[in-house]
């Protein structure tokens, strides 16, 4: 899912699919609906009457015509979830009704919305209400929006044999892996609801934004570890993909929620969003934050990606241009003075020369020609530097962000380029390991960094800076090959989230690299060195400068950390 290019489907196209669906396929036994009326209620929403007979449903909304239409109901315990397409239309209405409080919700689904940039993309609106009974009082109570699923890591195999990791990481976000996909393993988020119907009892739904578009509802049984569920959108081969779903789950953890103790509403206001939301939504109905990437940043020709290393924006020229990093690790002066060279294992090697706190010379091992440049260095352990700067000049506009243990000679690098498989303007990279050659050590023979998995499943959060600017993450390790952040509201809640491909690198003890590129998106490369000793980080990040020229920067990272917890995860992923 993560790469696929989902056809621009246009409206007539997705209307001809709507109107010719066959009633979706759904795990036996489907509930015996036959000769069942519902009147459903909402609080300023529609009225929906219901009136089933056999696989057909007679459907009235706000008291209009009737129309008769395929359905697909499914039941977990008291609950019943029906879904049901509109004829002529391109709208969809999923109910989950709980039959022991007579309470609903509704979510109103739609296609070809002129808000958003896809037909393809489905929208939904959510109606809170009840199933109306002649001679019964209408009951006060209303299903609601909460925060009490934030940060829940669930397993669920469904009934076709998809095993799916959904962690619930904000109020309003989920990400997703797809652990037995052919080309799974990589985390992608998604726009989504939690509608709280009791303490065990959840509604879970997701709007595939900037992918597939689809349509994805479940109701939750924690009980029982059951869902059941609704799907509605079109595949990658732009098949109508209409069908009810049952699964089983498996808890994987519960990550730390940093929200108030006394609110579990899970509300959010997206008109205080600000920069973090991309809204294309112009109207009301529908409306939600969704983080638009997609398209967002205009891809550069391969000449320019060529030439980006010609005036490269360094240190400390457009410093802390990524995000505020007040809490970066200072400067170190470790290096000053000290001649060097770092020898990739099957890769390059590099003569350094360091000149100052800021200025060093490198040149290619064996060449006679030195190159003058700014650069960054941290000491995040004894002796552990982790250095940075760009090769000017070189074709792509290379880049060395550089571990280097001055006490056992091992060295890890990661070179960056301007370009990669998909893009010219997305960040590719080269991850070496190798050693450090300098008088008075010698370097190991077998001794090298590593990468590791000791870090999947494990969450931190990250507060770069305070203040009116300050910008606190969250980082879920999710994948052995992805990571995704999440940003917090101003109560703490979760906020927005995104994901990207992840490295990960163990150096020492309790010193770890994570490396992610923000693939499909802006294209940059972040790369951060951790201490869990000292909860602190230090990194770069590396791309194309935000000011238009198309030359490629540099920027110091720095966070100050809090363990959020661990999911058990790397039993599901294989070598």
């Amino acid at each position: 899912m993560f790469r696929t290019n989902y056809t621009d489907l246009t409206p007539e196209q997705i209307g001809s699919a709507l109107a010719s669906a066959p009633a979706p396929r759904v795990p036996s036994p489907a509930p015996k609906l036959s000769g069942t009326e519902l009147s459903i209620v909402t609080d300023g929403g529609p009225k929906l009457k219901y009136s089933f007979s056999g696989r057909e449903v007679t459907l009235s909304v706000n008291g209009k015509k009737s129309v008769t239409t395929a359905y697909g109901a499914q039941e977990l315990r008291s609950l019943l979830l029906v879904s049901c397409l509109v004829p002529g239309t391109q709208s969809s209405y999923h109910l989950v009704l709980d039959r022991s409080t007579g309470l609903a919700t509704v979510f109103e689904v739609w296609f070809s919305d002129p808000a958003v940039k896809l037909a393809r993309e489905s929208r939904r609106e959510i109606w809170f209400g009840y199933a109306a009974e002649k001679g019964k009082k209408a009951p006060e109570g209303r299903h609601g929006f909460t925060s009490r699923f934030e940060n829940k890591g669930i397993v669920w195999t469904d009934d076709r044999g998809e095993k799916l990791l959904i962690v619930s990481n904000s109020c309003y976000y989920s990400t997703m892996v797809q652990l037995n996909a052919p080309d799974g393993g990589i985390t992608v988020a998604f726009p989504s609801d939690y509608i709280k119907i009791s303490d065990e009892q959840y509604i879970y739904a997701r709007n595939e934004a900037e992918f597939s578009g689809t349509f994805v509802l479940a109701a939750i049984d924690l009980f029982r570890m059951k869902e059941i569920g609704a799907r509605l959108g079109f595949d990658e081969h732009d098949k109508l993909d209409w069908r009810m779903f049952t699964a089983e789950g498996e808890l994987a953890g519960q990550l730390a929620t940093f929200g108030k103790f006394t609110d579990y509403g899970g509300s959010y206001d997206v008109e205080k969003m600000g920069s973090m939301v991309m809204p294309d939504e112009k109207v009301k109905k529908g409306r939600r934050p969704i983080y638009r990437v997609h398209g967002e940043y205009p891809d550069i020709t391969p000449e320019q990606a060529k030439n980006a290393g010609a005036e490269p924006h360094s240190f400390p020229i457009v410093d802390e241009t990524v995000m505020p990093s007040g809490n970066s690790m200072p400067d170190s002066p470790y290096l000053i003075g000290i001649r060097f060279t770092l020898r990739m294992d099957d890769g390059p090697a590099w003569e350094y020369q360091i000149t100052g706190l800021s200025t060093l010379r490198w040149r290619e091992a064996g060449k006679r020609v030195w190159h003058d440049e700014t650069y960054k260095a941290f000491e995040p352990d004894e002796d552990l530097i982790l250095f940075a700067h760009v090769q000017t000049g070189t074709p792509y506009g290379r880049g060395i962000t550089a571990a280097v243990d001055f006490k056992n000679g091992c060295v890890t690098v990661f070179h960056s380029k301007i370009g990669n498989a998909w893009s010219n303007r997305e960040v590719g990279y080269d991850l070496y390991f190798g050693v450090l050659e300098m008088r008075g050590l010698t370097p190991p023979e077998r001794l090298r960094h590593t990468r590791t998995t000791e870090l999947v499943g494990r969450a931190f959060t990250w507060n770069y800076s305070g203040g009116e600017n300050g910008i606190t993450s969250m980082h879920v390790y999710s994948s052995p090959w992805a990571a995704s952040w999440t940003i917090f509201l101003d109560n703490q809640e979760g906020g927005m989230v995104w994901s990207s491909p992840a490295a990960f690198v163990k150096l020492r003890g309790d010193c770890y690299m994570m490396s992610w590129v923000e693939e499909t998106s802006a294209g940059g490369h972040g790369i951060i060195l951790m201490y869990l000793r000292t909860m602190h980080d230090c990194g770069i990040f590396y791309g194309l400068s935000f000011d238009g020229s198309n030359m490629v920067g540099m920027s110091s990272i720095g966070a100050f950390a809090r363990d959020a917890g661990r999911l058990d995860i790397l039993k599901y992923f294989t070598p």
